[in-house]
Order: C-alpha cells, then sequence, then structure tokens
C-alpha cells in the first residue's frame, strides 16, 4: 500500500512532517520496487529504518520533554514497540534473507504503524506543543 503524504498526515511541525516525509519516501520506494529488488533492498531499508527512525523518535522526545508533554510516557512507550517490532524482523532477516514474509511484514509493519501513530499520536503531541511554543 502506497502512502500518499497529504494535511491529514501534517503535524504541522516542519522537522517532524520532514522527517515523516522521508520516512515514506522510503517506504513507498521499497513498496514500488521488483522482487528482486526488493530481496537487494531490504538490508538497505532495514538499516535506515534503524538509524533514521531512532533519530527522529529521539527528536520527538526532545520536544515532548522540553515542553513537558503530559502524553510522554505513553507516547515513549509506541515508540519502543515499533522498535521491539523492528528488531524482532531485523533479527529474523539475519537469520532467514530477504524471504518475502519479511519483506511484506516490513513493508506492512511500517506503513500500518506509521500511519496510525501520525494520525492519533503524534498529531495529539503536535497541537499540545503548538499551544506551548
Amino acid at each position: 500500500m502506497i502512502i500518499k503524504w497529504d494535511d491529514s498526515l501534517s503535524t504541522g511541525f516542519d522537522t517532524i512532517d520532514n522527517q515523516h516525509k522521508e520516512i515514506i519516501s522510503r517506504i513507498n520506494k521499497l513498496i514500488n520496487m521488483t522482487d528482486d529488488e526488493k530481496e537487494r533492498e531490504i538490508d538497505k531499508m532495514l538499516r535506515f529504518l534503524g538509524g533514521y527512525v531512532i533519530d527522529h523518535f529521539s527528536n520527538e522526545e526532545e520536544y515532548m520533554i522540553k515542553y513537558e508533554y503530559p502524553g510522554y510516557d505513553a507516547h515513549k512507550e509506541e515508540h519502543m514497540t515499533f522498535l521491539k517490532s523492528y528488531s524482532n524482523l531485523k533479527r529474523l532477516f539475519e537469520r532467514e534473507g530477504a524471504t518475502e514474509l519479511i519483506i511484506h511484514a516490513t513493508q506492512n509493519q511500517a506503513v500500518e504503524w506509521l500511519i496510525k501513530h501520525i494520525t492519533e499520536v503524534d498529531k495529539k503531541m503536535a497541537a499540545f506543543l503548538k499551544a506551548r511554543m
């Protein structure tokens, strides 16, 4: 499922939105590849997600701490849940290689989690932060 950026995904914070757009762009690139390309590129995608998403989460968490966001603990737990799932996928990939299951799980997990997280969790945080800034 290709993710199309629109206003429903915007938090109103350029830094956070630009990071979300980059994550979406990479996921869409993976989705649009042929199966042969996906097998070669899944390692790059997993490495990218591992580094970029951690940086992105840290950025959001810094804002939440700075502005004393009351939903910080729950929001951080969402991040931790994603990172645990990501770690499981990475270990599975390292053990079994680029199987169809891993390719589809990476795509589905990233797409479903990201859209839900942005629209339900990040938007609440952004509304709070905007009011505090």
